[in-house]
């Protein structure tokens, strides 16, 4: 009975191994997410890190008082040179969690070329929103720069001028939950086995 159980698990492990390997989305490390900074803007505002998790980090967008219509900032990542060769996709979570509703975008460049997530209206109710963008076209082999935008049509309700968000990596899809967890059930299942 035993190798019976053995048996069928190793042919359900055998099985993912065997499944033909796709393009796979690629997200940023918390690390990478904390260390997000202002690459450049409109209006001269201010970003700084307001909070840090295991996930991510939030963030604050400050304008001045006098900076008025529609401004944006650009906060993430630069010089990068990574490698996403085999990947198809980029994604990241943001929850807007300011009195107001901003609007955000995700975009990745190599340099030469940008690709842009569609740009959401995020609400003030602190709920993650995924962001998506898709990686034709660029040269995977030499991503320079991840960022967010955040924008506005200053004043936001007649004085807001300040967003507030956080920023979280996507989890790890449960396809890969499932992998480690069958090499993880074949590995008990031996142990009882002996």
């Amino acid at each position: 009975m035993t190798h019976l159980r053995t048996a069928a698990l190793a042919g359900f492990v055998a099985l993912i191994f065997s499944l033909p390997l796709q393009a796979t989305t690629v997200t940023l490390s918390p690390d990478e997410i904390k260390a997000f900074t202002q690459l450049d803007a409109t209006g001269d505002p201010m970003t700084f890190k307001t909070s840090e998790s295991a996930l991510g980090a939030g963030f604050t967008t400050a304008w001045l008082f006098d900076v008025s219509g529609p401004q944006s900032a650009n906060v993430g990542l630069a010089g990068l040179g990574y490698d996403w060769s085999g990947h198809d996709s980029f994604a990241i979570l943001i929850a807007n969690h300011n009195e107001n509703t901003w609007d955000f975008s995700v975009s990745v460049s190599d340099g030469t070329n940008t690709n842009t997530s569609a740009v959401q209206s995020l609400p003030n109710d602190d709920e993650l929103q995924l962001f998506v963008v898709d990686l034709t076209g660029l040269n995977h082999a030499d991503i320079q720069s991840v960022y967010i935008t955040v924008a506005g049509d200053l004043p936001i309700a007649g004085h807001d001028r300040t967003a507030e968000y956080r920023v979280q990596i996507v989890p790890v899809p449960a396809a890969a939950w499932m992998f480690g967890s069958a090499l993880g059930l074949l590995a008990w299942v031996r142990r009882r086995s002996v």
